[in-house]
């Protein structure tokens, strides 16, 4: 078996583990511990490795490569800034709760972290399209959307009729709702 194949093996499962430990931790503990985090950190880098050793390193030869940099600068910038916005390590990582993040690239998406994540990923498989990349980031595309569904679960225990309100107005991914 090559190593694509076998990352891409292992990363359904460590999703899979990642994703019911942290919905567990978030109704019982209300938070996520380090263990919680580091299950999601292997499920946000196993398919990152597919795409490591499905790719050749090179400078973009085409159009799509010179889409792929652009897109992917984007997406990495769109995540920093995202994570600059929580202007907290702990609430960022879910360890600690804070307040409701609504400002800045909050104001267009309830979670441009995660958008800005598979932006990255879309960019770098652009670099070297194959069917690893495609496979990696349906693994990363679903396991985001499943780690979105729980954290709205928690959102709307812990902040109430404040997430509601932010909820109706901001699209879960890109965009305001009409009535804002």
């Amino acid at each position: 078996m090559n190593l694509p194949a076998l990352f891409l093996a292992i990363s359904v499962p460590v999703a899979a583990v990642a994703l019911l430990y942290a919905r567990w931790e978030y109704r019982e503990r209300g938070r996520l511990t380090l263990v919680g985090l580091a299950l999601l950190c292997a499920m946000l880098f196993m398919p990152n490795l597919v795409l490591e050793y499905a790719t050749r390193y090179q400078l973009p030869d085409n159009l799509a490569g010179y889409a792929g940099v652009i897109i992917g600068v984007f997406g990495l910038g769109l995540c920093g800034i995202s994570i600059a916005a929580f202007r907290s390590i702990p609430k960022m990582l879910c360890l600690r709760e804070g307040t409701l993040s609504t400002t800045g690239p909050y104001r267009w998406s309830r979670n441009p972290q995660y958008v800005g994540w598979f932006l990255f990923l879309l960019g770098f498989s652009l670099l070297d399209w194959s069917l690893w990349c495609l496979a990696a980031l349906g693994v990363v595309a679903i396991s985001l959307h499943l780690l979105v569904l729980i954290e709205e679960e928690h959102l709307r225990r812990t902040f109430g009729d404040a997430y509601l309100d932010y909820h109706r107005s901001v699209w879960r991914y890109v965009g305001r709702s009409a009535d804002v």
